[in-house]
């Protein structure tokens, strides 16, 4: 079977999986199947984490000669959502609670140790070139809320890149 298959992950899935891996050690409140690779839905539970791919940018700067015909960048950044969620029927309670979520996912993506080792030891091979990890950081975090059939909605949604090289 070839690799289309889903058996190997590349960039920028198997970081989503990583870093869903870590938000499951978050905090109690946060059960691991509230921990979701994808999207958040205003119907998923509440407190919830969604982790997934948004963009991908080739560094057109990075660019090497390898022979003749088309040649694919060195440095690529590839950007991924990551949400909280928080549904509450008491408005400021939610709010309080959102507040905390967000900046723990924040937190844990700037510190935790364990995070940066996995994504540091990420690298794929596909078609004849290997892309390895090389840095990665918060751009922002935006903040909505919206009342739906009696509950408050709080949803944040943080823009996390991450550049590769490859060789």
């Amino acid at each position: 079977m070839g690799i289309i298959a889903g058996d190997v992950l590349a960039f920028p899935n198997n970081a989503v999986d990583i870093i869903a891996a870590r938000f499951a050690t978050l905090d109690p409140d946060v059960p691991e199947d509230h921990i979701l690779k994808r999207p958040l839905r205003n119907t998923d539970p509440n407190i919830s984490i969604g982790v997934f791919g948004t963009l991908w940018v080739p560094d057109e700067d990075s660019m090497e000669i390898k022979g003749t015909g088309f040649h694919d960048p060195t440095l690529d950044t590839y950007t991924l959502g990551v949400q909280g969620f928080v549904k509450d029927m008491d408005e400021e309670r939610g709010l309080a609670s959102h507040s905390v979520l967000s900046e723990m996912i924040r937190t844990m993506l700037y510190r935790d140790h364990p995070l940066h080792v996995g994504l540091a030891a990420l690298s794929t091979s596909i078609g004849g070139v290997t892309k390895r990890y090389r840095r990665s950081g918060i751009r922002t975090q935006r903040y909505l809320s919206n009342e739906l059939e009696g509950s408050w909605l709080y949803l944040s949604t943080l823009e996390f890149w991450l550049e590769t090289e490859s060789s």
